[in-house]
């Protein structure tokens, strides 16, 4: 039985959604392999020969991906930041390695646009790209909301009504302050390198927001505020601005669909959350005080109400709170569906994005054999080395793979954990067949059928 193997790097963004992937995969008789992904990456010559899913196309994505051929394994991959991207131009340069975009035997789309994008990059050499859409946005689906039931419940009960507001500034506020990629680029903008001014533009937003929100919450202190961070930024950078505001909470745990689920409304600027809440149908505030037509993120914008200022959004988040349902019908005025129906396949479908993954990954699947160029022996060595460096990485601050990062990243997952999220995804999708599921290592698992 040939496997899928599901490598997550962020717990909170992508593990649910791969646990439902790997269920759905379960029900077709085939066995998935999900969990952390730098544990998995360390461990691709142990498992048995299957497809590989990457989630990123970049430089460092493309040595893994090697080495999963090199293991005897299929290649595919998708870009979980491949929805929301500000030009096409910065989203090559950012985002995009054209040897990594060759790479896998196939290439799966979040939509149109996202496989336009491919499609047209100077290095793309005419791989397949299959427009499915992604897994994370099967939890958005009707049925699968149900699973963030008794999370919103617990979210209200601790909050009661709330605005949400979602930030975007990793590279500028990063946990480690070694990886602020931005405030790199602006140090070293060159003429003919876009990354200088996409930094610049998103410093200026970042402060910004440093000094709206506040000035929000003091505007209007009658209605209660949950700020969320990216999983990548420092939130003591916001507990500090927001000390002494009783109507904000800092809160950056669970997945985001249960956070838009229990609020009236969400506020942000080109954050994928916007897409999130317009398929759940919140209302969602693009607070754009700063804007450039090169480095904005046009989808999450285009498809928000828009607020200029603060007087703006002031206003916006008194309208959520008097009726959120009437503010996000006029949110989709304006050809917003238009827009989503383009940047996400499986909007206004029923049947899971999940299943059209699977059908476009079976004649990987289905094919035993392994890739051209496989050479098991040799990765085998190669990631014995890379485990050797990991351990000596672990203690160093400011690395990828140090290990409290890693642990923010992915937070220690117990079996029992896996086997309840499991249950209660089958439940959503009335989803007949057993599965089990094992843990392979710490915080790696195997989903396969019940016979």
């Amino acid at each position: 039985m040939r496997a899928l193997i599901l490598p997550c790097e962020t717990r909170v963004r992508e593990f649910d959604a791969k646990l439902l992937l790997g269920l759905v995969a379960a029900g077709r008789g085939l066995r998935a392999i999900v969990g952390a992904k730098k544990v998995i990456d360390l461990s691709l010559s142990r498992y048995p020969d299957g497809v590989y899913v990457g989630k990123s196309v970049t430089a460092r994505s493309r040595h893994n991906l090697a080495l999963a051929r090199s293991c005897g394994h299929r290649v595919a991959l998708w870009d979980e930041e491949g929805l929301v991207w500000a030009s096409r131009e910065v989203y090559w340069r950012t985002k995009v390695d054209g040897p990594t975009l060759n790479e896998p035997e196939l290439l799966i789309a979040w939509g149109e646009d996202n496989a336009e994008a491919w499609r047209e990059h100077p290095d793309h050499a005419g791989g397949p790209i299959a427009v499915c859409g992604n897994p994370r946005a099967d939890l958005l689906k009707k049925p699968l909301q149900a699973l963030f039931d008794d999370e919103v419940a617990r979210i209200r009960a601790e909050y009661g009504r709330f605005v949400l507001i979602n930030t975007n500034f990793s590279r500028v506020n990063h946990v480690q302050p070694r990886q602020n990629r931005h405030l790199k680029w602006l140090r070293e903008q060159r003429p003919d390198d876009p990354r200088g001014g996409f930094a610049a533009h998103k410093y200026e937003l970042f402060k910004a927001f440093s000094e709206a929100i506040p000035a929000l919450a003091r505007a209007l202190p009658d209605v209660r505020f949950v700020l969320r961070p990216h999983p990548s930024e420092r939130r003591e950078t916001w507990d500090r601005l927001l000390e002494g505001l009783d109507n904000v909470k800092v809160a950056a745990h669970g997945n985001v669909v249960a956070w838009l689920l229990a609020s009236d409304g969400l506020i942000h600027n080109g954050c994928t959350t916007a897409v999130e809440a317009f398929q759940v149908q919140r209302p969602a505030m693009a607070f754009r005080p700063v804007r450039s037509e090169r480095f904005d993120h046009p989808l999450p914008n285009d498809i928000s109400i828009s607020c200029e200022n603060l007087a703006e959004l002031e206003q916006a988040v008194r309208d959520c709170q008097d009726d959120c349902a009437t503010v996000f019908l006029r949110q989709t005025e304006g050809g917003a569906g238009q827009i989503m129906a383009r940047a996400m396949a499986g909007t206004g479908r029923e049947r899971l994005d999940s299943e059209h993954i699977l059908d476009s990954l079976q004649p990987l699947l289905d094919n035993p054999e392994p890739p051209t160029g496989s050479r098991p022996r040799l990765a085998g060595a190669v990631l014995g080395f890379r485990r050797l460096l990991r351990r000596i990485e672990h203690r160093l601050p400011g690395t990828a793979n140090y290990r409290p990062y890693l642990a923010h990243m992915f937070p220690d997952t117990s079996l029992y954990e896996v086997r309840q999220r499991l249950e209660s995804l089958a439940g959503c999708i009335d989803m007949r067949q057993s599965f089990e599921v094992s843990e392979l290592e710490d915080n790696v698992f195997e989903i396969k059928s019940g016979g």
